[in-house]
């Protein structure tokens, strides 16, 4: 995919993995994603595990990542980005937090709400209480654009806090 900023930050790429930070991690940024037609909002992380495309990470107050799923996070209210390309643990690079991001997703349809659900990084339409993703909706049904994936329209997703 060629995504690149264009926000003004001349020479920054959103693609990409790095051993070392190249730009201060928080650094947000706008950009183009010409496979999705769309712009975006990319958020720069270190990953502190594996990581593959699509899947969904939680974000912790360092701006460190870690694969989102509703054991570990329910109820929390921490935001959630979607990882553009396969990361190494420790490795650096951007994750979308707004616009039309690609997901690791079960079978959903397009128009519903957006979960985490058990499976790390993946991402449902199946209601799960303290689990919904705030500001997310599926755009397309899975499948679209790949095999085991759909498209999310975000802008700066959560997971929902506890309702008392």
């Amino acid at each position: 995919m060629a995504r690149y900023a264009i926000d003004g930050r001349i020479g920054v790429s959103i693609e990409g993995a790095e051993t070392s930070p190249k730009v201060p991690v928080g650094t947000i940024v706008r950009g183009f994603d010409d496979v999705a037609n769309a712009e975006g909002e990319y958020m720069y992380v270190q990953f502190n595990a594996a990581t593959t495309e699509g899947q969904a990470v939680y974000l912790d107050l360092t701006n460190k990542s870690v694969l989102a799923d509703s054991a570990a996070h329910a109820n929390d209210g921490g935001p959630i980005g979607f990882a553009l390309q396969a990361q190494a643990a420790n490795s650096y690079g951007f994750v979308q937090i707004g616009g039309k991001a690609k997901a690791k997703a079960g079978a959903v349809v397009a128009g519903a709400k957006v979960f985490l659900t058990a499976v790390p990084g993946t991402v449902d339409d199946a209601v799960l209480a303290g689990n919904q993703l705030l500001c997310a909706e599926f755009d397309t049904a899975d499948g679209t654009p790949a095999a085991g994936f759909a498209y999310v329209s975000c802008s700066r997703p959560n997971v929902q806090g506890q309702i008392t």
